[in-house]
């Protein structure tokens, strides 16, 4: 099989045993039509389509740096029971204030910091518009902002096709046999932007559907019992597995 037939199989078997993931969540709209209990949208990839919206998405970017997306949650829905939903909102705040509020994220001192900056640069009229996305070199230059919080942006919040590497992508590909392990991010992300069409919705899903695989059965100790990519594995036979990268 030709490795970009192996990528798009392995979406498409991903996609058939977990289905459309609805990412970025938006704790905001949790309950509206188009949207689960969680803000959770499957299928609709349009969303955000407000600034506020890409807002949240980019304050959620940051605050799950290193952490679970539930404490994330917690944090946005006290941002937004504070009435902080907006640059202008944070850019007022005091940072030790927003730290209380987003304590639930971790590093919340660090992190309300990152959001004052945050705040600045998002602040200008027309910058939360959807045509008005940054560049990805606009993004890491912001203190705080690295590769993968950098493409979440620009992929959920603005809608560019830029794969987002985390940790599971890196796991799950090498357990395939697909990447060494030793592979640098811009690497990995240069082969998803080769092998699969280069389309935000597919980025999206991809993503998100390794997340839930990560979750489901490539945790750190695999469950392979059930996995829906087995036979592309190199690790299924648990017998003869001695280490899981």
């Amino acid at each position: 099989m030709a490795p970009r037939r192996i990528f798009s199989s392995l979406y498409s078997r991903l996609l058939a045993a977990y289905g459309p993931q609805g990412w970025w969540p938006l704790p905001s709209m949790a309950g509206s039509r188009g949207f689960d209990a969680r803000g959770y949208h499957p299928g609709r990839y349009r969303w955000p389509s407000s600034a506020q919206g890409r807002f949240e998405i980019i304050v959620g970017a940051v605050l799950t740096q290193n952490t679970a997306w539930t404490n994330v949650e917690m944090a946005l829905t006290r941002l937004r029971e504070a009435g902080m939903e907006l640059p202008q909102h944070l850019r007022l705040a005091p940072a030790n204030r927003i730290g209380r509020l987003i304590r639930s994220s971790g590093y919340y001192n660090q992190k309300a910091k990152k959001l004052k900056v945050i705040a600045e640069v998002f602040l200008p009229a027309g910058a939360l518009e959807r045509r008005s996305a940054p560049t990805r070199e606009q993004l890491l230059a912001i203190w705080g902002i690295g590769r993968e919080t950098a493409d979440s942006i620009l992929l959920y919040a603005f809608g560019r096709p830029v794969f987002v590497v985390d940790a599971y992508t890196r796991r799950i590909f090498t357990r395939l046999g697909i990447f060494e392990g030793r592979e640098s991010y811009d690497e990995i992300q240069e082969e998803f932007h080769h092998r699969l069409p280069r389309r935000p919705d597919v980025y999206n899903e991809m993503h998100a559907l390794i997340v839930e695989h990560a979750k489901r059965h490539c945790r750190s100790k695999p469950l392979c019992a059930g996995c829906p990519i087995s036979r592309s594995c190199r690790y299924f036979s648990v017998s003869r597995v001695t280490h899981f990268p």
